[in-house]
């Protein structure tokens, strides 16, 4: 394989290629992850392959988040043999899903869609754990495809009440458990578990349980929300959940975001940041009856 058809993630040392679902050639892949699709071609679906150092420590796999909480499994990933001696590579049974409805172009991630991301966990001797995603995305309706990965969690694992629980690096991780991500059930994952037997013996968590899971910040009064998740894999155009001073939640679109460029898949919020809002939006596309859609939000103060 060429180097121009691999993206490198140096800092968690993975590398992912892609190519269109119908297709049997390698895409492109420039240094920001923009895939080269065929001029006149119109994707109908990705197929991602991950691999990682035989001795690194990392395992993929991939999250149902068709349903709350959903469980880690390996079910709809394979091992790619032969691609380089000392890597093992993963690639995706089900394709990324491409989606288009009314003029959109997403890939699929959540219910009956095949998701369009996979799970890298690292854990380390020392008890070290790290959460890497890694995904195809357009956030501007297919005009550019880019494969991309980032961190979600980073932070250690410690031993409170005999049971697991991950100290963040910094709040911006938010908790392990993530809410109703239900993070923590990679603990029951077999690879986590064999992974976990050669981990020196973890400290006890003796500190105070606010560190553990970091509370939300107070909102100032007004149009002011605090966030508690933001993730440019889901939707359209990344989309998340923030609160307002009485705790109730309401949707926020990357689109909606004072500086979001759809050629740019950094994360425009984290949990704990202070955001301000112009508009609210009920009713809106299919969350009918659900939580309302601000718009005009600008991040007022990050929580890190």
């Amino acid at each position: 394989m060429k180097k121009e058809q691999m993206m490198v993630f140096p800092s968690a040392n993975i590398v992912a290629w892609a190519s269109l679902v119908g297709g049997d050639d390698v895409l492109k892949v420039n240094e920001q992850g923009l895939l080269v699709v065929p001029e006149g071609v119109e994707p109908t679906g990705f197929n991602l392959t991950v691999a990682v150092k035989e001795d690194d420590r990392t395992f993929i796999v991939q999250k149902n988040v068709g349903t709350t909480g959903g469980d880690y499994s390996s079910r709809a990933l394979s091992e790619l043999k032969g691609f380089a001696k000392g890597w093992k590579a993963t690639v995706m049974v089900d394709p990324i899903e491409v989606i288009r409805a009314g003029g959109n172009v997403w890939t699929g991630w959540h219910k009956n869609q095949a998701s369009n991301r996979v799970d890298c966990w690292h854990l380390g001797k020392d008890g070290k754990l790290d959460l890497f995603q890694i995904a195809i995305l357009t956030h501007n309706n297919g005009k550019t495809w880019h494969l991309v990965g980032e961190y979600r969690w980073r932070g250690q694992l410690y031993q409170m009440g005999g049971e697991l629980v991950g100290l963040p690096e910094i709040s911006k991780w938010g908790s392990l458990e993530g809410g109703t991500s239900k993070r923590t059930q990679i603990f029951g994952h077999p690879d986590f578990t064999f992974l976990l037997k050669d981990v020196k013996r973890l400290m006890t968590w003796d500190g105070a349980e606010s560190e553990v899971n970091p509370p939300l910040p107070e909102v100032p009064e007004g149009q002011f929300a605090v966030v508690d998740w933001f993730i440019p894999l889901a939707g359209q155009t990344g989309q998340g959940i923030v609160l307002d001073q009485n705790g109730k939640s309401a949707w926020v679109h990357g689109l909606d975001i004072e500086g979001f460029n759809p050629t740019s898949f950094e994360p425009l919020l984290w949990h704990g940041d202070i955001i301000s809002y112009t508009g609210v939006v009920m009713n809106w596309g299919s969350k009918k009856n659900g939580p309302p859609k601000l718009t005009g939000v600008k991040l007022v103060k990050r929580a890190w």
